[in-house]
């Protein structure tokens, strides 16, 4: 909570930030997985579910130990525990995602894979701090930070740093949007007829640059204190920060609520939303939600070019035809260069994958043929779709 006088200098905020590149489980190799839904009513996609319906269908333990939350929009949202690797974080995933599809299905509704809501205006429907101080930040910006909270649906996978987190972040941060375009699922139709592969990662983008743009991977610090603030909790509310007012100014200057304490900052930095951020581990949070199928090689292929095994010199050439891969990678692999560099890391993951890291790597060349005989085109989900949606995503 704010201070009425300084308790922090620039240089102290800085270490505290960078304490998230310092791993909290140092060479353990974990995978975990934050797997989300867009949940709607399954006689009329149309109507707003909102999130106290959605924890009550899905409420009650879960056979793999998996944790149940829901977005400001009423998306589901399936935390895995830990696992010692990827394959087992997807096979953990898989088992509570059949009993939450089954209790959902029992209370009328259906968990949709896709990135961004394809039948509702975004409405919020958690009216928690946070979330209302969040909402009305982003409102005096533009419309895409309500449709981020509230229509967008995300897998995120949690890695273990490896030897050198800096390295670590870095590779994650080279593929990054090659990988957000090879698994694009949010399609939709741009006024000029082009399809949007992924207009999730537009979302994003349009929200705020400087909390959704890539971190350098050695420059976390700096971000932190250049990003502006969204709100500043005090007198038992969040109060919005409308205006660009960055974490470095509070440090420096105050705020007529206050001086930022360690967990003012703790706080601000679970306001910043780049494609990769380190958290003790590396969070990787590019991906649209996707059907299992899918899920099943992304996780793996990621894993393996993010790991330690990766050659660097190989991931560099496989993405140095690309000026500019985050303008690209809402398009999904439309650009040749962008394809041809999916492509590329998608068999360089399948042979690490052969070589001995977690996974298949002829499940992934197979799921690669398959989506280049179509066109890599992304495939749009309607409302006489949902059973199929189900059945492909099991």
């Amino acid at each position: 909570m704010p201070t009425t006088s300084p308790t922090l200098t620039v240089d102290d905020a800085a270490a505290l930030i960078g304490r998230a590149l310092a791993p909290v489980r140092p060479g353990c190799g974990s995978v975990g997985l934050e797997v989300e839904w867009i949940v709607v009513d399954r006689s009329d996609p149309a109507r707003p579910v909102a999130g106290d319906e959605v924890l009550a269908a899905a409420d009650g333990p879960l056979p793999a130990g998996g944790t149940v939350g829901v977005e400001p929009g009423g998306q589901l949202e399936l935390t895995t525990e830990r696992r010692p690797d990827p394959c087992a974080a997807l096979e953990a995933a898989d088992t509570d995602e059949d009993v939450l599809r089954h209790r959902l299905a029992v209370a009328g509704l259906a968990m949709v894979a896709t990135g961004v809501d394809p039948w509702r205006p975004p409405r919020r429907s958690l009216d928690l701090p946070r979330y209302r101080a969040m909402e009305a930040a982003f409102d005096a910006r533009g419309p895409a930070g309500r449709v981020m909270m509230c229509s967008t649906a995300a897998l995120q996978v949690n890695l273990d740093f490896g030897a050198d987190p800096v390295a670590t972040c870095a590779r994650a941060a080279l593929v990054a949007p090659v990988l957000a375009a090879a698994f694009a699922n949010s399609p939709r139709l741009a006024p000029d007829g082009t399809v949007i592969a992924s207009a999730r990662s537009l979302v994003w983008a349009a929200i705020d640059p400087g909390r959704t743009r890539p971190a350098a991977p050695d420059g976390w610090p700096a971000y932190a204190l250049d990003a502006d603030l969204l709100f500043i909790r005090a007198d038992g509310d969040a109060h919005p920060v409308g205006a660009p007012f960055p974490l470095r100014r509070w440090v420096t200057e105050g705020h007529r609520l206050g001086h930022p304490d360690a967990d003012d900052v703790g706080e601000h930095l679970t306001t910043l939303f780049p494609p990769v951020r380190p958290r003790g581990w590396l969070e990787c949070r590019f991906l649209d939600a996707l059907p299992g199928d899918d899920r099943r090689v992304a996780v793996p292929v990621l894993a393996a070019l993010v790991g330690d095994d990766a050659p660097p010199d190989e991931l560099a050439l496989a993405c140095s035809g690309i000026d500019d891969a985050w303008a690209l990678a809402p398009t999904g692999l439309a650009d040749p260069g962008m394809r041809a560099a999916a492509e590329s890391l998608l068999a360089l993951a399948a042979d690490l994958l052969d070589s001995g890291a977690p996974g298949d790597g002829a499940a992934v060349r197979t799921w690669a043929g398959r989506r280049a005989h179509a066109g890599w085109a992304p495939t749009f989900v309607d409302l006489q779709s949902l059973d199929h949606h189900e059945q492909e995503t099991r």
